[in-house]
């Protein structure tokens, strides 16, 4: 990919229009800016900004590659996070494993972030799915219900997932742990170049995932546990409870046959022997 001269094969006749004529247009709705060279030399109109050059320019840049290769809508990558669940409470300063399902996208690819950032087009693989990687942050809260919007520069964990998934599961290790507190955790899914993921139409769900989660000095784990130990301990008096209810059934059944018997002329004796037989059995195991 040497050649300066723009292929008129891959001129994008309908960059021309500033999309404010036909029927899809919509009332209120901006003119997009036109071109009819594909905008080759966009960043010339904008001198004060840097070009990108494979850089993370934190004062701003422009960035001259195309968006490049889009996925069929069938295509479109989802996810979600399996662990720390949405609402799950967490033990504070202990290591955890994030856990993450994702689907429609083949993860594991990276570029130098140094010197390639942004600096080619979006690809995709033989199965028409985008090549790319994803990365996982976790912010503290003031709150769970907080409404002001976070500061994108502050994290409390981030971390690149450069391996690929394992049976559609990406994870990263928080090896220490997080602080007690509120915490928002999000992904960010991205193409090889490290930009966000582009996909073929305007109306879709959210391409990546967020939950909020709490981190508790003596919680988590140890909560769980106890939750579980209460339930096992109602279980056992409920089955104890059972137990000597199917006991008294079993003397009961006793008694009546008993009685049956002496009724049937095997004498009073038996029938009553029968009868405080169950009896017993059923008081020995109400005790």
């Amino acid at each position: 990919m040497s050649c300066l001269a723009l292929d008129p094969k891959v001129i994008a006749s309908g960059f021309a229009q500033d999309g404010n004529s036909g029927a899809d247009a919509v009332d209120g709705q901006a003119s997009s800016l036109t071109s009819t060279n594909n905008f080759i030399n966009f960043c010339l109109t904008v001198p004060n900004l840097p070009i990108t050059n494979g850089q993370q320019i934190e004062s701003g840049s422009c960035n001259p590659a195309p968006i490049g290769a889009i996925p069929a809508k069938a295509n479109m990558p989802s996810a979600k996070f399996a662990n720390p669940a949405n609402g799950a409470t967490i033990a504070a300063d202990k290591a955890f494993t994030v856990q993450m399902n994702i689907k429609n996208m083949e993860t594991g690819t990276f570029v130098n972030a140094a010197k390639n950032y942004f600096a080619a087009p979006q690809q995709l693989n033989g199965q028409g799915q985008i090549i790319g990687h994803s990365h996982v942050v976790i912010e503290e809260l003031q709150s769970q219900d907080q409404t002001t919007p976070t500061n994108p520069a502050n994290f409390a964990f981030f971390k690149g997932i450069n391996t690929a998934a394992k049976n559609g599961v990406l994870t990263a290790d928080v090896t220490d742990g997080l602080p007690a507190g509120e915490y928002r955790m999000c992904s960010i899914n991205s193409s090889s170049n490290h930009q966000p993921l582009i996909v073929p139409v305007a109306q879709h769900g959210s391409l990546d995932d967020c939950v909020y989660f709490t981190a508790t000095n003596g919680g988590g784990n140890a909560g769980g546990n106890g939750g579980n130990a209460g339930n096992n301990g109602q279980n056992a008096g409920q089955n104890g409870q059972n137990g000597g209810q199917n006991a008294g059934n079993a003397g009961q059944n006793g008694q009546n046959a008993g009685g049956q018997a002496g009724q049937g002329g095997q004498g009073q004796g038996g029938g009553r022997g029968g009868g405080r037989g169950g009896v017993r059995l059923s008081s020995s195991l109400s005790i």
